[in-house]
């Protein structure tokens, strides 16, 4: 019997807990409580995953609480608390200890969260769970495209894809470009200000980090529409890195993952103020399609169309 991934126990999961088919999971949860909606979220960090060699502990521990900020930042929601639950293993120096801690206190500074508990316990590798809570009144859904918008993502695509296949296969390449991609790996920005500033103007969006393939194909679904993407996210010297390694830029750019952009789509009426935004933020904004009637997602490339299938990072499948 097929062993089941992450998607297929999530359901399990939601099927035992009392939610229906007709669920509908978001980046982040609401909790409505005295007529003041808490945002909520959840994630996990776990070292034999989610940290390539070379990572230091202090990225580490940033690491835990960037994946959480970008889940709030596509929705423009400020998180304001966090708890921090670890698994550490034995043997842990007082000096390591303290490298998490540094790098849990400089992402709370940068991120304007405040650490407010959490729990310690023994592992056999280090595990980082961290429960992120804000305050908000609109929430941007997955799923809220309309005919016309168009499909904007907040920064280009396959530097950490590249990063992690530099590290992972010791591939040589263009010293400036590898430590480019490295920074996107070990030290990646969630586009927090631009998130609390543009998703009012949103009609839907979604954190990419599991790939953006998934993002669009999620987003897609959801909206009951038909996604057309006319251009790649991604800069030149990705491009000349997927052509030199022979490797392909779809795959590089679509299905990589651990990128922590937004994906949004715009009413034209829009378009202007995020436009805005995004320049005085100095946000690299990619406006890479439209939505039309229809399902699917589908991918101009060398005036060819074809279905962007799903692909990206699922647990317990890739």
């Amino acid at each position: 019997m097929k062993k089941p991934d992450e998607i297929e126990i999530i359901k399990i999961f939601q099927s035992r807990f009392g939610q229906g088919p007709k669920f509908i999971p978001e980046d982040l949860e609401v909790l409505s409580i005295s007529n003041q909606n808490f945002l909520v979220k959840s994630d996990m960090l776990v070292q034999s995953t989610d940290v390539p060699a070379g990572m230091k502990l202090y990225q580490v521990a940033r690491k835990s609480l960037v994946s959480c900020v970008s889940d709030f930042a596509c929705k423009g929601i400020k998180p304001r608390y966090a708890i921090i639950s670890l698994a550490i293993p034995r043997g842990f120096t007082r000096k390591m200890i303290n490298e998490l801690a540094i790098g849990f206190a400089k992402a709370s500074k940068e991120f304007a969260v405040k650490i407010i508990g959490g729990d310690v316990n023994q592992g056999k590798e280090i595990v980082i769970d961290v429960s992120m809570f804000g305050v908000g009144d609109r929430l941007v859904r997955r799923g809220g495209a309309k005919k016309g918008d168009i499909i904007v993502t907040s920064g280009p695509f396959g530097y950490s894809s590249s990063g992690l296949k530099i590290i992972l296969r010791k591939l040589k390449a263009d010293p400036k470009f590898v430590k480019k991609c490295k920074k996107s790996v070990f030290l990646p920005t969630p586009r927090l200000e631009f998130g609390l500033k543009a998703a009012r103007y949103f009609s839907s969006s979604m954190d990419s980090s599991d790939g953006l393939s998934i993002t669009l194909n999620d987003m897609s679904k959801l909206s009951k529409k038909r996604f057309f993407v006319t251009r790649i996210p991604t800069e030149k010297d990705v491009e000349e890195f997927a052509k030199k390694k022979n490797i392909s830029l779809v795959d590089l750019v679509f299905c990589g993952g651990e990128e922590y952009e937004m994906v949004a789509t715009v009413p034209k009426k829009n378009l202007h103020m995020v436009r805005n935004i995004a320049k005085k933020l100095n946000v690299p904004l990619f406006e890479i399609g439209y939505v039309t009637n229809g399902k699917n997602v589908i991918l101009v490339d060398k005036k060819q169309e074809k279905t962007l299938k799903r692909c990206g990072w699922v647990h317990l499948r890739s």
